[in-house]
């Protein structure tokens, strides 16, 4: 079955869902911009499911897609961007390039997803990257981040995950495995690993390797108010009182809670 596999697709099945990402993001930037949202920008988009979804759900929806990995990209081209119809492909458009070039055209909502931008491991560079990505905007647009912190953030370990999968492409369900390898506390830099394990017990390993830095949230905060972004904001996974699990629905917030694990959302707006 490893052999059969293929990665982008168990990826997209491990770790996307649009189906949720989208209605999150668009409804968040219209409760707070009092506007609807119609042009999405998905830097670092791999695959371009995000992108893909966007445009399925309005047809004066546009989305601009950027990946500097072009065999990545050329796949979702072939995969996502091929379901779509003639005049949603229309209003798609796939760039190959690095986002710290694209300018335009200027988008409403920005989003760097999956941890992404931490790929860029120097203050300067990350700072090069949240000036770009305010500058693609429209006035009072947005710029979304997700983060990904705590103590077990910085723990080499393994964490096994079953992934439910109904589809009839002789695979089934699997095993997806997040692999976290090294962390150097000294300049938190972290290597994560993704491997999948299938029911016939073979495995693809090092399906997807990333050297990150595990950038904390004053740094990101930080860094977003000297690139300009005005009302820098978090928004902070709901806990539920009784099984004190995340509830899967995020606020605003002031603090977090000392979570071993969260993900949290950073948010910028390009002053009107």
């Amino acid at each position: 079955m490893a052999n059969l596999a293929d990665p982008h697709l168990l990826y997209q099945k491990s770790v996307q869902s649009p189906d949720h990402d989208i209605p999150f993001l668009a409804g968040y930037f219209e409760e707070y911009t009092k506007q609807p949202l119609r042009y999405f920008r998905e830097d670092f988009c791999g695959t371009a499911l995000l992108s893909s979804y966007f445009v399925t759900q309005h047809p004066d929806n546009h989305a601009l897609g950027i990946d500097l990995d072009w065999p990545t990209l050329n796949w979702g081209i072939k995969h996502n961007g091929s379901l779509l119809t003639l005049d949603q492909q229309r209003r798609l458009t796939l760039v190959n390039d690095n986002v710290l070039h694209v300018h335009h055209p200027l988008s409403q909502l920005t989003v760097a997803m999956n941890f992404s931008y931490m790929v860029f491991r120097d203050r300067p560079t990350l700072l090069q990257y949240f000036t770009n990505a305010k500058r693609s905007l429209q006035p009072g647009g947005l710029f979304v981040l997700d983060i990904w912190g705590g103590s077990e953030t910085q723990v080499e370990q393994e964490e096994h995950r079953d992934i439910d999968n109904s589809d009839d492409d002789g695979i089934g369900d699997f095993v997806f495995v997040w692999d976290q390898d090294v962390f150097e506390p000294s300049t938190y830099f972290c290597r994560t690993r993704i491997h999948f394990i299938f029911r016939d017990g073979s495995e693809l390993r090092d399906a997807f390797v990333y050297d990150w830095r595990l950038w904390t949230i004053p740094e990101v905060m930080e860094l977003m108010k000297e690139a300009g972004f005005a009302d820098v904001h978090l928004l902070w996974e709901g806990l539920d009182p009784d099984t004190h699990e995340g509830t899967g629905t995020y606020h605003r917030a002031e603090k977090g809670d000392s979570d071993p694990s969260w993900i949290a959302y950073v948010i910028g707006q390009n002053p009107k």
